[in-house]
């Protein structure tokens, strides 16, 4: 074994005794905060990730996949990511040992002195060196293995959180289509509403010229036609509105921004479990994050104590020398082999102070995490109750455009017959319409529950 080598077994045995004095560190393991929740399902719960195709839509299901390739919101989650992973690594790195390379050169003159042979006085000497430097600090009370916990946490909270964005985008485009298939579904609606008044005015105003009918009728109908005819532009300005913020979720171009989005068949309202399981919710993208957080806060903590222990270093620098003195002759190899131990002794309570701060941190972490709970619970319930009144509601509208419709009916029959006045019909009309407007609001907030239903429960992450 090469002498160098052998040397350098010294520092490393003593290295290795001081590791295991420092094994009987032992820091405290991280435990998730108790939490008073409901009991965890007896055959749990989950979701399909790709929950928006419970809509039964192929245009939405497009929307969705291109919102999800393309939406810059995404774009920089995931720039997040690369972040915390390269943070990540360096704290890895950290566990290893460094090797840095070195070359140095330089010129030496020396003066006379009973240490110098005759000939090396007043001659300068040129000298050039190179070699490898190589640096380890032996991770005696786990700080470094503590600080690359804290960074893998939290390159899994910024993974999660990303999963929050895939959620988050994707029941924004789900919400805004909705919004846009009611109003087609209302433009629609006003319409015909609107071409059967127009209708009725133009039949109205021959009936009042052929002296059968009256200019007061005519002029009733004529105001009914012209109020629903000045409500399309509203609902037309919506529905660019609306398609244009749905251009931006699935990251049109602006070149593209012009072209209208397809639009496909009426979204089907999917079925919703009538219970949830509370470990579906604690799993949720922004619960997930939060905790993972709340881990990287206990490794700080961990990590700002063990800076109160002494750091063991190992050091070896090897290499080559070249010089002009006669002294000197060839490539002799030199190597130097050291281990330092250092520790605090005085630093004015700056640990003391960096472990309170984090201590702090980790307690903020925690109220995070159990606030981001509360609101998963929050929103599950009030989807629960959005999904049940929403049902409700679909179903007095629809009853209440049935009725509507029978009365629009009988009323038409006791115009023929002349026991009823035309503004009679005209006003059932506009009440029909309006009941069908009423039902439109009302199936949306149906498919918009479930959209939030599945939103609530983290959307199968």
């Amino acid at each position: 074994m090469p002498t160098v080598f052998r040397h350098f077994l010294k520092p490393l045995a003593l290295s290795a005794l001081l590791a295991m004095g420092g094994c009987s560190v032992i820091w405290p393991v991280y435990e998730t905060p108790p939490i008073d929740v409901p009991p965890a399902a007896l055959k749990p719960l989950s979701l399909d990730r790709q929950w928006w195709k419970l809509f039964s839509d192929p245009a939405l299901n497009q929307l969705v996949e291109d919102a999800l390739a393309n939406n810059l919101d995404l774009a920089k989650a995931a720039t997040n990511i690369d972040e915390a992973r390269a943070n990540a690594g360096a704290a890895r790195a950290l566990l290893s040992p460094r090797v840095d390379g070195m070359a140095k050169a330089g010129a030496t003159q020396r003066q006379l002195t009973f240490a110098v042979n005759q000939s090396e006085i007043n001659k300068t000497t040129s000298s050039a060196s190179v070699g490898a430097a190589v640096n380890w600090e032996i991770d005696l009370w786990g700080r470094i293995r503590q600080m690359n916990d804290a960074a893998l946490a939290r390159l899994a909270a910024s993974e999660h959180t990303r999963n929050a964005t895939v959620l988050s985008v994707s029941s924004a485009v789900v919400d805004t289509y909705l919004q846009l298939r009611t109003l087609d579904a209302k433009l629609v609606m006003t319409r015909d509403a609107a071409r059967d008044l127009k209708y009725a005015s133009n039949l109205e105003y021959r009936r009042w010229k052929a002296e059968a009918g009256t200019q007061l009728a005519y002029q009733q109908s004529l105001a009914e036609w012209s109020a629903t005819e000045a409500r399309i532009p509203g609902i037309e300005s919506a529905i660019a509105k609306t398609e244009l913020a749905l251009q931006i979720l699935v990251g049109r171009s602006p070149r593209l921004m012009g072209e209208h989005l397809l639009r496909g068949a009426q979204p089907k309202v999917p079925d919703t479990p009538r219970e949830f399981d509370s470990a579906l919710l604690l799993r949720r993208p922004d619960v997930a994050s939060a905790e993972q957080l709340l881990v990287a806060a206990h490794a700080d903590v961990n990590a700002a104590r063990a800076e109160r222990y002494p750091r063991l270093n190992l050091s070896l620098l090897a290499g080559l020398i070249a010089s002009s003195s006669n002294l000197i002759t060839g490539f002799p190899l030199f190597w130097d082999a050291s281990a330092g131990l250092t520790g605090p002794i005085y630093d004015a309570g700056l640990i003391q102070s960096k472990t309170e701060a984090a201590e702090a941190r980790r307690e903020r972490a925690v109220a995070q995490y159990r606030y981001a709970v509360s609101v998963a619970f929050r929103d599950t319930y009030e989807a629960m109750v959005l999904r049940d009144t929403s049902d409700s509601q679909v179903a007095s509208s629809e009853a209440e455009v049935a009725t509507r419709k029978q009365s629009l009916v009988l009323t038409q029959k006791s115009y023929d017959a002349g026991r009823s006045s035309k503004f009679e019909v005209l006003s059932e009309s506009i009440k029909v319409l309006n009941a069908q407007l009423s039902l439109a609001d009302a199936r949306q907030n149906q498919l918009l529950a479930r959209s939030q239903y599945y939103k609530a429960l983290g959307g199968g992450f």
